[in-house]
């Protein structure tokens, strides 16, 4: 009975910080701030007055995937980690965060320092800043989709895994189906960099990630 209680407890704890992360993640979607329009002049200066929110919100986000990796590897262990579909789903997730990092550092704390460094240059020294934001850009525009790509990967896997246990079925089918769709979703705009496929994408992600936590809060696994 104690061993069993000891098994319990840090698994629905797990849960709960999982399902907490995944509404800190939409709470940090929502406080992302919204991209200026105008000249280049005009981007520069936006991107420097908000340095500090896009610090808070992009590094805020790199700790939540940090805290849903640990979480995750804790529910793959439960799911069994024997099993190739769960080793599948806990790497993919993995290289998927690494990748999403990699575009918010890149879009949360670099832009903005470059930013703030030339906002109050003079005209003929933002050549140099108009490269410096097209290289970022550029490695934006293959680091969102690979992170949402890899993670979506790894949601299928488990959802592969999950209902060919008969844990739960259910949660099984919604994880195919949400990793299907947002790697359909991520190859039929492959050619530009959606806003509202990014967005839905970690929504839907979101969404999967309550479920899994609420598999380990309710003794499931």
């Amino acid at each position: 009975m104690a061993q069993d209680m000891d098994r319990t407890a840090p698994a629905r704890a797990v849960g709960a910080v999982l399902i907490a992360s995944a509404i800190a993640s939409i709470a940090l979607l929502a406080a992302h701030p919204g991209d200026a329009g105008g000249g280049f002049a005009d981007i520069l200066k936006d991107e420097a007055a908000h340095q500090a929110v896009d610090a808070v919100v992009h590094g805020g986000f790199i700790a939540v995937l940090g805290i849903q990796l640990v979480c995750l590897a804790v529910f793959s262990r439960r799911l069994g980690l024997m099993r190739t579909p769960v080793v599948a789903g806990l790497i993919f997730f993995a290289m998927g965060v690494a990748f999403l990092c990699g575009s918010l550092l890149t879009d949360g704390l670099i832009i903005p320092a470059i930013a703030a460094k030339y906002a109050a240059a003079p005209a003929d020294k933002l050549d140099a800043a108009k490269s410096l934001f097209v290289l970022c850009g550029s490695a934006i525009r293959f680091l969102m989709p690979m992170g949402l790509l890899f993670q979506s990967a790894g949601i299928a896997s488990w959802g592969w895994a999950l209902a060919g246990s008969g844990v739960s079925r259910a949660t099984g089918i919604l994880g195919l189906l949400v990793g299907g769709a947002i790697i359909a979703a991520l190859a039929a705009t492959a050619t530009s960099l959606n806003p509202i496929v990014v967005m839905g994408g970690l929504g839907a992600q979101a969404l999967w990630i309550v479920v899994a936590g609420s598999l380990l809060m309710r003794r499931k696994l």
